[in-house]
């Protein structure tokens, strides 16, 4: 075997430097051998193999000790034999020798302890989490954010009747606040033995209450007079709905998007009232209630 496979043999076996001493130590003795037996054996053969291993073994130690610290030693030694556990299969061993030897204990055991770290920090029960671990909280935020949630500011109103036509610019210009249900139904509870039963009695009628802004011609308040004259006359006579009816259609959130939600009421004119002091400059506002015609009456 030469020098060279010996060195290499030693690299591959765990302990680099040891074995690389040994193997430099054989090496030298064997190339004493091979000048030994031309020179034709017997002591001349022995002193010259015992000189080259010991030169050998001398060049070795003045390396190591002039050359590569004593913690860089230890290091090479560790890391070679971790790598031929690695090599071997045993990786989760060669792992532990680097972790224990402390083998790249800033840049290896930063990345597999601090990813084993991390991995267990994530996937762990955490109480300051309410009991969940911080993966399931950072999905169940990811989730909250993620959602398009409707804004109250944000919203089209469009007033439509046969009597005046299409309003809808001059109340989206005023409007300011929309109070709106979606309708009522209403029961009672009849006995029947030691229970209750449910027993629906009517829908009640929708409402919309429209706070609103006015111009000095009073054109919302003429307006909404329009529609109250339109329903009962001075004359003591009532109107018919065709004329009097109102469709008001809150479009939310999207303005002018299809998919937006719209609910279209078909209503009257109920009540308006505004309110006025000399205590304060501030702009006069309309309280328009507006409630539902035939609940079975769609526009």
């Amino acid at each position: 075997m030469s020098l060279f496979d010996k060195i290499s043999a030693a690299g591959a076996s765990g302990n680099a430097l040891g074995q690389a001493d040994g193997a430099i130590r054989s090496g030298a003795s064997s190339i004493g051998e091979q000048v030994g037996s031309l020179a034709g054996g017997g002591k001349l053969a022995s002193a010259v193999s015992q000189a080259g291993a010991a030169m050998g073994g001398r060049a070795v130690s003045r390396a190591m000790n002039s050359h590569i610290p004593p913690g860089m030693r230890n290091t090479i030694n560790a890391g070679a034999q971790a790598a031929s556990q690695i090599a071997g299969g045993d990786i989760e061993g060669g792992i532990l020798t680097a972790l224990e030897s402390g083998l790249a204990g800033d840049a290896l055991g930063n990345l597999l302890g601090g990813q084993a770290s991390q991995g267990r920090y994530w996937s762990g029960v955490n109480m300051l989490y309410g009991g969940i671990t911080p993966s399931e909280a950072k999905r169940i935020y990811q989730e909250a954010i993620d959602a398009r949630r409707a804004k109250k500011n944000l919203f089209l109103l469009k007033v439509q009747s046969n009597l005046v036509g299409d309003y809808s610019h001059e109340f989206n210009l005023f409007c300011t606040d929309i109070e709106r249900g979606y309708g009522e139904v209403t029961g009672g509870k009849s006995r029947a033995g030691s229970a209750l039963v449910d027993t629906l009695q009517q829908r009640e009628a929708g409402a919309i209450r429209i706070t609103t802004m006015d111009d000095r011609t009073g054109l919302l308040k003429r307006w909404f007079l329009e529609h109250i004259v339109a329903m009962a006359a001075q004359d003591g006579t009532f109107g018919v709905p065709a004329d009097y009816a109102i469709v008001i259609t809150v479009q939310h959130a999207f303005v002018g998007d299809v998919g937006a939600f719209a609910g279209p009421m078909l209503c009257r004119a109920q009540s308006c009232e505004t309110s006025l002091s000399r205590r304060e400059d501030a702009m006069e506002e309309l309280q328009m209630t507006f409630t539902q015609l035939d609940t079975f009456m769609s526009p």
